[in-house]
């Protein structure tokens, strides 16, 4: 039994770190095309392949495979995985073109094949509380919100070279800070139904957009402004931020904790302590960077092994990203990227 981590860069490594943890780790394996990396990997004890289909070919039955590859190479691995019938899950973005997105989650229906994407936000509790406070009721309808992923990644021009600042290579902020904000969205206040507007800035990168600033309306007529900016010099790290006007009060949310302010002259609904008290983080039973990264781990390895490997009874049902949710998220990039001239 082997679970495949395919891709040995930042988010490989992590993932490989973590599913070592959950299978063990004679029951993880590393592929990847660079020589040198293999070796390094090999030196810490990991089996290691150039691809995925040479793993096949050694015998290495994989029961699941993590892509964590450069996007361009992420729906011919997937590809291959659900044509013999091998669960998958795919970093975000899924790819870089919604028809070929739309082809995986086709392919993904038909083979029955489980299928998750990397959306990790999904998984930190102040988001989840987000979530269950806009379907709860008791704040009343949203009237609009505003939502945010501003961070100081590009702190100068990036070399020609680079696929991170070239958009048509996946480069730039959409591509690499919007699938996160756009899925929480999505996950949060529903489908996008239209794209009123969208403005693009640059900063450092002349092939790829620096700043986002989109103004949309989701399918339940929520109206909604979000901001993606990977050269904020105000922040040390990335930050994803809500603020939500309820009929009843304003909530806001980052990724560490929930404020609720009520509206002057509103009645408290029931319960209404319950409703402004921070919520807990989820348990997990190995711990790196984050608990999401565990969590969202904890679902694709206990699908591939068919047991539950959450260590938390309270995980939510429901929330695991799929295809089809990357699908999403790749149609609303393609859309923002027309208006704003990237395509």
């Amino acid at each position: 039994m082997t679970i495949l981590v395919i891709g040995g860069g930042k988010m490989g490594a992590t993932h490989l770190a973590l599913a070592a943890q959950y299978a063990g780790k004679q029951g993880v394996a590393l592929c990847e095309p660079k020589k040198s990396v293999r070796r390094v990997f090999g030196m810490l004890g990991f089996r290691t392949y150039a691809s995925l289909e040479e793993a096949m070919a050694k015998g290495a039955a994989p029961k699941g495979v993590l892509i964590a590859t450069p996007t361009r190479f992420h729906a011919p691995v997937a590809e291959t995985a659900l044509k013999n019938g091998i669960p998958v899950f795919v970093e975000k973005p899924l790819t870089l073109d919604p028809d070929r997105s739309m082809e995986l989650v086709k392919l993904a229906e038909a083979t029955g094949v489980p299928a998750q994407t990397g959306f990790v936000l999904r998984y930190i509790a102040t988001f989840l509380r987000l979530r269950a406070l806009v379907a709860d009721g008791r704040l009343g309808r949203v009237e609009r919100y505003e939502a945010s992923m501003l961070g100081n990644v590009v702190t100068k021009p990036l070399p020609d070279e680079s696929w991170q600042g070239d958009f048509s290579r996946g480069g730039g902020a959409l591509n690499e800070y919007g699938p996160h904000l756009i899925d929480l969205c999505h996950f949060v206040f529903g489908r996008v139904a239209q794209v009123e507007a969208a403005e693009k800035a640059h900063v450092h990168c002349t092939k790829a957009d620096d700043r986002i600033d989109v103004d949309w309306t989701h399918e339940s007529g929520i109206p909604g402004h979000m901001r993606i900016d990977w050269c904020d010099t105000t922040k040390r790290k990335s930050v994803n931020e809500f603020r939500v006007i309820f009929e009843k009060a304003e909530v806001r949310v980052d990724n560490s904790a929930v404020e609720l302010t009520w509206r002057e002259g509103v009645d408290l609904p029931e319960g209404a302590e319950d409703l402004a008290a921070q919520p807990r983080p989820l348990n997990v039973g190995f711990y790196l960077r984050g608990e999401e990264f565990s969590l969202e781990l904890e679902d694709f390895i206990g699908t591939c092994l068919g047991r539950n490997l959450h260590v938390d009874d309270e995980v939510p049902q429901g929330i695991t990203p799929r295809l089809v949710d990357g699908y999403e998220v790749d149609r609303m990039i393609d859309a923002i990227a027309r208006k704003v001239g990237l395509k």
